[in-house]
């Protein structure tokens, strides 16, 4: 899922990514805001070798641009530093993995003044999605937080079979202005995430 280039508009914040799926822990917390739209949901499958069909992705998250000057824990932007167009968009598949056999994954890909995280992460109902929550430079240091956020219109008694877990895919996407930061950090969180939350790291 390829989707350099694309924006629109809404809000995130909080957590660390790399051109390869890493695993470690970020020592600043973060603050932010968020909207939680819902995202499709289709396929059923507790067979992670299963072949999905593609669905078009849905935007469920941004553009947003990160903030000139920043509260604790995180310094302000240095040399005009910033992150811009940073959106989140969701696959419209899912897989159930009530085993949770999937990896939770991130990686990260830099190409000019763009960047593009793709992930998987698992949720607890069909319905819930993906959001930002964090989108700041820090210092010198890009930190792009992701976070599983739930959605209300399958999470009912009358459709047990809406609970997962559920593994999906997502990607975030922006651009940077001003030059590269020394680093990229993404995150993704959430109560079914592997340690309730994957991290990565990218130096640039």
């Amino acid at each position: 899922m390829n989707i350099f280039g694309s924006s629109e508009e809404s809000q995130g914040d909080t957590t660390p990514v790399g051109a390869s799926t890493t695993t470690d822990q970020d020592d600043h917390p973060d603050p932010t805001t968020s909207t939680s739209p819902p995202s499709t949901s289709q396929t059923v499958t507790d067979d992670p070798t299963a072949t999905v069909e593609s669905t078009p992705a849905v935007r469920t998250g941004g553009p947003v641009d990160s903030p000139p000057s920043n509260e604790s824990p995180y310094d302000d932007p240095d040399d005009g530093l910033s992150l811009t167009g940073v959106t989140v968009q969701v696959a419209g598949e899912r897989r159930r993995d009530s085993m949770l056999r999937l990896a939770d994954q991130l990686t990260i890909e830099v190409k000019g003044d763009r960047f593009e995280v793709r992930g998987r992460g698992h949720v607890e109902w069909e319905c819930d999605t993906v959001g930002l929550r964090t989108v700041v430079v820090d210092g010198r240091h890009a930190r792009v937080y992701a976070e599983t956020r739930e959605v209300d219109s399958c999470r009912t008694p009358d459709n047990p079979g809406g609970r997962g877990p559920w593994a999906i895919s997502f990607s975030i996407d922006g651009q940077f202005e001003g030059g590269r930061p020394d680093a990229l950090t993404a995150s993704i969180q959430g109560s079914f995430i592997d340690d309730s939350g994957v991290f990565a790291t990218e130096s640039l």
